[in-house]
């Protein structure tokens, strides 16, 4: 067509297919470009030379400052430091829109210069980048726990460690967050590897070593944690050279970890070759045979590290919630007597007739966000936002960071009525005729988006759910007091590390009556 054309303006006889095509190129290019001129960053403030923002990104309670920056620059901001954007999305439409709507361009991760390229935490599951892997790990999560009725299988195994969790709670109280992270542990690690922990006042060895593995991965996940995550560059900086003791930390979380993941793994060979390996994931994959040892360790990790954390800090959440709000505890408390009695704790098949339980669960989600800015995306290619409504269109380009500010999304105002407060009749419609409808479903925003979402999300709302209800069946929980019998009052926040859990505090946790403390003591 090209040489006819050419023939038919007297024009030299020659290939012209090339060159149509290269000024078709041109003209794409040329349409990219005026487009990209016409589009700007997301706004923020005002950097200096070379560095760019490099004295605005915060070191702590990053969310924070982040939903301050959106109270100046909008829903959806920008910082730049040595040439490298971060997004930050302080919107739950935006954040649809970027990570729902175009999940194929925003489901790479980070590349993190210490934690993830020097210590390895780049080969599990949150900070694999988007692939083949990441697409097979995740199609192994939603088949284990994916759905309600795979979720199901796991109700027994919850139920049996909460009841543990409750008399442990009853001899320990004084050890609260200390039996709480040590029960969602235990769920988890039967969950990954069919391992019973030890029983005893001792600390489990194995959960202590993913304990201080998943700890490592979180502190080297933290935004800008170390200079060399700032300025990659100076990941190459060396490691007898003052300043490069980071080296010298990578190496030795890779070791621990590396030697925790093999650790597991090998417990569930030695169970299966002696014939008594409890059903679990990776037994269940090591029978098909389907993949590799190395994809199944790190997969298992994945369950164990990112299952218990976020779970002990929402369960954290709720003890401090339920000392705050007494009224609420007491209205929980009521619907649980009526519907379940009080010669049993409520299981998994009650949660229908608990909407204010269920509402108070979701609550604790919204209210104590466990990861309040998710897990950074990354731009895969340069993105033109158009955002409708008159307003201009924003350049993301290639290799920008996309941060979704999950604690501020939980906390809009503008979709939470007085969202500061702990309130779970927020999520119910008509609550006591107060003709309200119900606030949307937290768990839209604080289990993440698009392709990254987090495929755990209903073991967890599962597991939250026997776990307090069970609690709220046989305690009453409420503010410790000093020797002058004043009320100590907590010191309200929350820690900056990725898995972000609430500020210490006391609390007493006492049997609601004499047949509450029965049932503690012969559940089982």
């Amino acid at each position: 067509m090209a040489a006819g054309l050419a023939e038919a303006l007297g024009l030299p006889k020659t290939d012209w297919l090339p060159i149509l095509i290269l000024v078709s190129a041109c003209v794409v290019s040329l349409y990219y470009t005026r487009l990209n001129k016409n589009a700007r960053l997301p706004p923020g403030p005002r950097g200096i030379p070379f560095l760019g923002n490099i004295l605005q990104v915060p070191t702590k309670q990053h969310w924070l400052r982040f939903a301050e920056m959106g109270e100046v620059w909008g829903d959806i901001c920008s910082l730049t430091v040595l040439g490298q954007t971060m997004v930050i999305v302080n919107s739950h439409k935006v954040a649809q829109d970027l990570l729902d709507a175009r999940g194929s361009n925003f489901s790479d991760r980070p590349i993190i210069p210490v934690g993830g390229e020097l210590a390895g935490f780049n080969n599990a599951l949150p900070l694999v980048q988007h692939g083949d892997r990441m697409r097979k790990e995740r199609k192994l999560f939603h088949r284990l726990f994916g759905t309600h009725a795979s979720v199901r299988q796991f109700v027994p195994l919850i139920s049996t460690e909460v009841h543990k969790l409750l008399r442990n709670i009853l001899l320990n109280p004084d050890r609260l967050v200390d039996e709480i992270t040590r029960a969602t542990g235990a769920i988890t690690i039967r969950i990954a590897y069919g391992y019973h922990l030890r029983d005893g006042p001792d600390r489990d060895p194995l959960l202590e070593m993913f304990e201080t593995g998943g700890n490592n991965f979180f502190i080297s996940s933290t935004p800008a944690a170390f200079l060399a995550d700032i300025i990659p560059i100076f990941r190459f900086w060396p490691e007898w050279f003052p300043g490069g003791g980071f080296h010298t930390t990578a190496k030795a979380w890779s070791k621990q970890f590396q030697a925790t993941i093999d650790t597991g793994l090998q417990y569930v060979k030695n169970e299966m070759a002696a014939g008594k390996a409890e059903p679990s994931f990776v037994s269940t994959i090591l029978e098909e045979k389907s993949h590799d040892d190395y994809l199944i360790k790190w997969a298992a990790a994945a369950i164990q590290i990112g299952g218990s954390d976020t779970t002990a800090s929402q369960l954290e959440a709720f003890f401090l919630a339920m000392m705050l709000y007494p009224a609420v505890q007491a209205t929980a408390q009521r619907e649980i007597d009526r519907v379940v009695g009080q010669d049993r704790l409520p299981d998994i098949n009650d949660r229908a007739q608990l909407p204010y339980i269920d509402a108070l669960c979701k609550e604790v989600v919204r209210w104590h966000v466990a990861v309040p800015l998710a897990v950074p995306h990354r731009a895969r290619e340069d993105y033109i936002y158009e955002r409708g409504g008159g307003m201009e269109p924003l350049l993301i380009p290639k290799d920008s960071l996309i941060i979704p500010n999950l604690w501020k999304m939980a906390h809009d105002p503008e979709r939470y009525f007085n969202p500061m407060e702990f309130d779970p009749s927020r999520f119910l419609a008509n609550w006591e005729g107060d003709g309200k409808e119900a606030e949307p479903d937290p768990a839209d925003i604080c289990f993440g988006y698009g392709r990254r979402i987090c495929p755990g999300r209903l073991l967890g709302e599962t597991a939250i759910f026997l776990e307090c209800s069970a609690v709220l069946s046989v305690f009453n929980i409420s503010m410790a007091r000093g020797a002058d019998g004043a009320a100590i009052e907590p010191q309200l926040g929350q820690t900056s590390a990725t898995v972000s859990h609430v500020l210490p505090f006391k609390c007493v946790v006492q049997p609601r009556n004499a047949r509450a403390l029965a049932l503690i003591q012969s559940s089982s």
